[in-house]
């Protein structure tokens, strides 16, 4: 019990000291030494320096405390959450811009759904119109395989030409079959965002 009373009494003397030296108005400085104990005066040691250390008013009150210099272990982790915490807020504020975005957009669910509707309409008119193109595409590819077949069993050899059409042909219908297949995928895509959006919307609105 004794130490606490003698840490306290140095300090009480060197309060003393620094305001009968006049020194600044009692700017006294407390750390704790490498073995543990109190030391006050009116500089940190300089060994002292990057640990924690406390400023005192006249009264000997605490009136700032320095905390400890981190390590460079301490400063790469700090740097490491703070990226972490960054990358985090950028997410949240563009979260935000997209909730602002729903809500202006938007005044209600079945806005939500007429903007969809809209757009599977679109897409179902730009498949048909393929779909159609390609039925024209494999009457005319029909008529050319007929016409090779034959000029073959009549023992002729079919035109370079005609070979080049029947080619270019099934290449249409190939590149038509890719096109529908991928605005039917669109189409689930737009099911799939707007379901999620109203949802949200929902949330947003607290709307159950």
């Amino acid at each position: 019990m004794r130490k606490p009373l003698l840490n306290t009494f140095i300090i009480i003397l060197s309060l003393a000291s620094l305001t009968l030296s006049g020194t600044v108005q009692a700017r006294m400085k407390c750390w704790t030494n490498d073995e543990g104990g109190r030391e006050c005066g009116d500089k940190v040691p300089p060994e002292y320096a990057q640990k924690s250390h406390q400023e005192l008013n006249s009264s000997g009150v605490v009136k700032e405390k320095t905390d400890r210099a981190k390590t460079d272990e301490e400063l790469d982790e700090q740097r490491r959450l703070d990226q972490i915490q960054a990358e985090k807020d950028k997410i949240a504020a563009e979260q935000k811009k997209k909730d602002d975005v729903l809500l202006q957009t938007f005044s209600n669910v079945g806005d939500i759904e007429r903007a969809r509707d809209e757009r599977l309409t679109a897409l179902d008119a730009s498949i048909k119109l393929t779909e159609a193109r390609s039925e024209k595409i494999k009457y005319d590819l029909d008529k050319r395989i007929q016409k090779a077949a034959t000029e073959e069993r009549a023992g002729k050899t079919p035109s370079e030409a005609l070979l080049k059409d029947i080619e270019s042909l099934k290449r249409q219908l190939k590149n038509n079959d890719t096109f529908i297949e991928a605005k039917r995928a669109e189409q689930e895509e737009i099911k799939t965002a707007h379901a999620k959006d109203i949802a949200h919307f929902k949330k947003l609105k607290g709307i159950k």
